[in-house]
């Protein structure tokens, strides 16, 4: 982790119906480049709607946002941003059921100018260092459910983010799959060098990073 910020959140505001329903209200928020953050809350709490803010899955009604050196409130490229600086981890994988395990991990690199053979061989690569190194060409409902997440989370590394989020990743996981997720996350915030942020409302998943930000009612609390 470095003091350059890859994240910068100015008075961030965004509602629905009108201005009737508000899930995010004044948000200020800086993230360290490199940094491992949670953000931990009850439902509606806000915090996956902020997540997808910084994912540009989403665009607020008023305030400022940059990441990764996009402004999002100006910014219309979204695509583009994403593919380069997003990898995007659900708490439901969202694989393609068709698409065997290699060829899900490769989606994200449609986008890019990477020839076949370099999209079969990165996906191969990040296959194995998830231990699925022998399920490259099982489709996911051949697999488990730790499987499937262990899957969505080499797709999310497949174009060298420089940011995963990760929307509850071991929410539908039993605990021991979950331990095995989140420690799998560890080391590749570790060795990746990549900045994670993690939503969860499990306390025991919130306390694994390196700084916990609370939310409550659109609101950082702490």
């Amino acid at each position: 982790m470095n003091n350059e910020n890859i994240i910068e959140i100015k008075n961030l505001i965004k509602s629905y119906d009108l201005g009737g329903i508000v899930a995010l209200d004044q948000i200020n928020l800086e993230i360290k480049k490199g940094e491992f953050v949670s953000i931990m809350g009850p439902s509606g709490s806000g915090k996956s709607t902020l997540l997808n803010m910084i994912g540009a899955l989403d665009q607020a009604n008023e305030g400022s946002i940059k990441v990764a050196g996009y402004d999002l409130m100006e910014n219309k490229d979204f695509s583009s941003f994403r593919s380069k600086e997003i990898g995007f981890i659900f708490q439901l994988h969202n694989l393609i059921p068709n698409l065997t395990a290699s060829e899900n991990v490769q989606i994200p690199m449609l986008q890019t100018t990477s020839s076949d053979e370099e999209m079969i061989n990165r996906a191969a690569e990040l296959l194995k260092s998830v231990n699925l190194g022998n399920r490259l060409d099982q489709v996911p409902t051949k697999l488990s459910g730790g499987e499937r997440q262990r899957i969505a989370i080499a797709r999310a590394l497949v174009n060298h983010p420089s940011i995963i989020l990760a929307d509850e990743p071991t929410g539908a996981l039993d605990s021991k799959m979950g331990d095995i997720i989140l420690e799998l996350l560890r080391e590749i915030h570790k060795k990746e060098d990549v900045t994670l942020i993690l939503v969860t409302h499990e306390d025991y998943v919130a306390k694994s990073a390196d700084r916990i930000i609370s939310m409550m009612d659109g609101k950082i609390i702490s």
